[in-house]
This record gives structure tokens, sequence and C-alpha cells, in this order.
């Protein structure tokens, strides 16, 4: 099993609780040239991918009035491209392998906009929309995505 987060403290907390047999790398979802790495890293320690799950996310807090168009770069950057990224480092192999499974962990807040999480709704819509057409885009493939849709949860953080 192998973890990603932009955090080392985070993967190490995270080494804690599923123990040795999970490998952590370092990845940004936000940089191209990470999660590139990430893929040839994990196939190269650990094999091929045959499953990958986008869980990265981030939320900005607060009415429209107070958002700015910063907090939706960062927004639609984390849990919009990130999964967008990380499919296709991921979906080449599994196409040639004709297995595969991707899993977008997007929000409630995809659904239905919350108020005072605009940016994060934004985000979270576009997700469920990518992840969905991914599904209806696959089908017959072998290789399959899937959006996963928690409703809203307090974070650790």
């Amino acid at each position: 099993m192998a973890i990603a987060a932009r955090n080392q403290d985070e993967l190490a907390a995270a080494i804690d609780r599923l123990g040795p047999r999970a490998h952590s790398y370092l990845c940004d979802v936000r940089d191209h040239d990470q999660i590139v790495d990430l893929g040839g890293a994990v196939e190269g320690e650990l094999g091929p991918i045959e499953v990958s799950i986008h869980v990265a996310g981030i939320i900005h807090v607060g009415p429209a009035a107070d958002v700015s168009l910063a907090h939706f770069d960062d927004a639609i950057a984390t849990m919009l491209k990130g999964p967008i990224e990380l499919a296709w480092a991921v979906l080449p192999g599994m196409r040639r392998r004709r297995r595969g499974r991707i899993g977008t962990v997007a929000s409630v807040g995809g659904i239905v906009a919350p108020p005072h999480l605009l940016p994060h709704a934004t985000a979270k819509f576009g997700a469920v929309g990518f992840s969905d057409g991914l599904a209806a885009e696959l089908a017959g493939s072998g290789v399959t995505a899937t959006t996963i849709v928690p409703g809203l949860i307090r974070s650790l953080n």
C-alpha cells in the first residue's frame, strides 16, 4: 500500500496508524511533476498501481464577500485538478492491463452547495462531474471510476 501527502508529519502519523506495510511518499497533488514522479516511484517499488484514490482536500470557510480568487485557485488545484492529474498518471497502465480502480473522494458539497463554502463546492462539483464522466468513458474497459460522496466532516486540522 502506498500513501502520499504534501506534509511529512501527516505521512508519519498515517504510517503510525497503518503500520509498516504502508509506504509513504511526499507529493502535492497540485504539482503535475510530483504526481508523475509519484506514479513512477510507486510502480518501481511496489509494482503496478491497481487502485488509486484521491482524497486530498482543503476548505476555506466564509461568506462570498470574504473569499478571494486565490481561495478558488487553491481549492480547484487540490480537489478538481488533483483527481484529474492522478487519474491521468495511472490510467495508461490500467488501460494496458485492462483493469484498475480509480476513486475520487468528493463531498456532499459537490452535490449541494452549502453556504460559506463556495470555493469548496465549486471544486467538488467539478470533481463529481469529472469522476462520473470518467466512469462513463471507461465503461467496458476493465477500469472503473467511482465517485465517493461523504457528508461534511470536521477535519483534524
